[in-house]
């Protein structure tokens, strides 16, 4: 579990991650996965975590059917909205810089209207929310 909070916890608060970028990511967290394996019973949240990247390989157009799913089993309903959201609010495409302001692009201003969520990332992220042991007290 250790391992799997210190990668979340670098992932969410220092980097962007881009389309190529989640495919060899995907792949890493794959092998650390399997790594993970080796120890303990419970690795429900290596899956999700799984799960959770391909936020980062989705189109825009498409996201809102990832995020809902069929009959509302989507990643709102196994990972949590603002889980999901955090997550996908790191995609390289998300925000751009507009001089010295960050903005959040149209397309994740017009899925957010649509979902009826507010931005998680306006304020401060916990990233504690995100650890293994929150995951599996969620499920």
């Amino acid at each position: 579990m250790r391992l799997y909070d210190i990668l979340c916890a670098r992932l969410l608060q220092h980097y962007t991650v881009t389309t190529v970028g989640a495919v060899i990511l995907s792949r890493d967290v794959e092998a650390l996965r399997s790594v993970a394996m080796l120890t303990g019973t419970d690795h429900s949240h290596w899956d999700m975590l799984r799960e959770l990247l391909t936020l980062y390989m989705t189109p825009p157009d498409a996201l809102k059917t990832m995020l809902v799913g069929p009959d509302g089993k989507g990643l709102f309903a196994r990972a949590g909205k603002d889980q999901s959201l955090v997550f996908m609010s790191r995609r390289n495409d998300y925000r751009y810089k507009s001089g010295q302001v960050w903005r959040t692009n149209n397309w994740a201003t017009g899925l957010l209207e649509e979902l009826g969520v507010q931005d998680p990332t306006d304020g401060p992220v916990n990233i504690g929310l995100y650890s293994a042991e929150n995951q599996r007290n969620k499920s």
